[in-house]
């Protein structure tokens, strides 16, 4: 999630007036603050009214910047509350239907956050702003994942997708860069023993926090005053910048190397950005902190990205054995037994890896499919141990993939069966599937998780067609709207055969 930019409110006085429009700056984000803390007190219970505050308080930063248009503030809080609100299912359901779309408003949220940007950089004397940069990086990113999740396997979705990640790579660098350079300054600071804390001029004696100065306290005729708080960068604040950076750059890697050209420009411009023992920085950066786990999950999936695309552009020493190995070395001493996500990652990073060495000549398609086939179990085992964690807000999707997997290795040898596991277990491979995509079915019975659903319910009736029960496929076909996008993404995906689709009366 964005960093919230915080402010220190000054105690507020009863006054007999009635309150006036807000006529400076700091009035219109207090009245902006005001509201978003009351959408946060609401958005757990009632979303419909935790949106009316959020669009609110949204009316509020737009107005300001109308009046005051320089505003760093003003910019900043209504890109970050733009953004904050793309990242909730329950409050876009709030938004009047047809009237905008998840890419619609990360690309509004974008152009606000590059205003902010470019606000921060024309102030007099002032250096980036690392939660402005951290925050457009992570808008990015997200705009980059909606591209391709709409429109998966397409070249134009993947350049626009890699030319986004790419500006990404670039912010979260810039902000590591602020960050360390501030975090290095507040530890002189420290060792100097500045400031003063000792001073009365400088602490509160009830409860130890900074004293206003100069104007704010000669004016106190105000009701209220808020003045923007530069907290203290801290390594944990350091080491999020740094995973999200790594993470960037493993999509960005995964991406481009799906691209016929510019895929070597792509691999060039990660690995000169993942140069100089970035890795190994990483690692070291994370040890014995709470994230030391996440931040070995961010390593590993980037090795992994940094293989396949080597594998796809082949690069010497970058056969299927290589790439295979390479993957599997880099997530080998990961404990993950614990940690769903992480059992997800890597089950992902094998099937990534599976599915890449699909793209063969045939003259080692039998040592290649007996590779594909380790791959495919080894992610099938993750899968396992990932679907025991039943809260999990994935649990549905652990179905869903733990289906497909069960369908990919019944594919292996296809159309021949050449690969003597998969032609002696083939049918029950595609009953497991049946299975785990019933179970996908009723675990994703949520407002939130109706396309899982649907995904489900399709899956399970095409596995049943895969055994000669097309019946139900049929009239899933003229139920569910998007059963034929299902089917097809599944057929790309290499789940099935196009023939299943004329059995199923297509």
């Amino acid at each position: 999630m964005p960093k919230h930019k915080q402010f220190l409110k000054e105690p507020k006085h009863k006054s007999k007036h009635a309150q006036q429009l807000p006529s400076t700056p700091d009035e219109c984000l207090a009245a902006g603050v005001d509201l978003e803390e009351a959408g946060e007190k609401w958005r757990g219970g009632d979303a419909a009214k935790s949106m009316r505050f959020f669009q609110r308080a949204l009316g509020c930063y737009e107005e300001g910047l109308t009046t005051f248009p320089a505003s760093f503030d003003l910019a900043y809080n209504l890109a970050r509350l733009q953004y904050q609100i793309t990242q909730h299912p329950k409050l876009l359901k709030e938004l009047p239907a047809d009237t905008w779309t998840l890419s619609q408003l990360l690309q509004t949220a974008l152009a606000s956050s590059r205003r902010a940007l470019d606000l921060k950089m024309n102030e007099a004397s002032a250096g980036e702003d690392a939660d402005a940069l951290f925050n457009t990086g992570q808008i990015l990113t997200s705009l980059a994942e909606e591209l391709n999740a709409k429109n998966p396997y397409n070249v134009e979705s993947d350049q626009a997708s890699c030319g986004l990640l790419e500006e990404a790579v670039g912010l979260f660098q810039r902000c590591l860069v602020v960050q360390e350079g501030e975090y290095t300054e507040f530890q002189r600071q420290i060792m100097a023993d500045l400031p003063d804390t000792s001073s009365p001029s400088n602490v509160n004696a009830q409860d130890g926090s900074p004293t206003t100065t100069g104007t704010i306290a000669e004016r106190p005729e105000k009701i209220e005053q808020w003045v923007s708080v530069r907290e203290e960068v801290t390594k944990d604040d350091i080491l999020d910048t740094f995973i999200a950076f790594v993470q960037a750059l493993s999509t960005l890697c995964n991406r481009s190397s799906r691209l016929e050209r510019d895929a070597d420009k792509f691999l060039h411009t990660v690995e000169s950005f993942a140069g100089g023992g970035l890795i190994n920085k990483l690692q070291l950066l994370a040890r014995d902190t709470a994230k030391q786990i996440d931040a070995a999950i961010a390593a590993a999936g980037l090795m992994s990205a940094v293989s396949e695309a080597k594998y796809r552009l082949g690069l010497p020493g970058n056969d299927f054995k290589a790439y295979s190995e390479n993957v599997q070395h880099a997530w080998s001493k990961l404990e993950l037994k614990q940690h769903a996500q992480g059992l997800w990652n890597r089950s992902e990073a094998y099937i990534t890896a599976s599915q890449a060495l699909s793209d063969h000549d045939g003259s080692l398609a039998s040592q290649i499919t007996k590779v594909q086939w380790t791959l495919y179990s080894l992610a099938a085992a993750d899968l396992t141990s990932a679907s025991s964690f039943r809260d999990d807000e994935n649990i549905g999707k652990i179905f869903l993939v733990r289906g497909d997997v069960e369908l990919l290795r019944a594919g292996l040898g296809r159309p021949h069966s050449i690969f003597e596991m998969t032609a002696k277990t083939a049918e029950t491979l595609v009953r497991n599937a049946e299975k785990y995509y019933r179970g996908a079915k009723n675990l994703s019975q949520g407002e939130d998780t109706w396309e899982e659903f649907e995904e489900a319910v399709v899956k399970e009736t095409l596995a049943k067609a895969m055994l000669g029960d097309s019946k139900e496929l049929k009239d899933v076909r003229t139920k569910i709207a998007r059963a034929d996008e299902i089917l097809q993404e599944a057929l790309v995906d290499g789940l099935f055969v196009e023939s299943m689709l004329e059995v199923a009366g297509s």
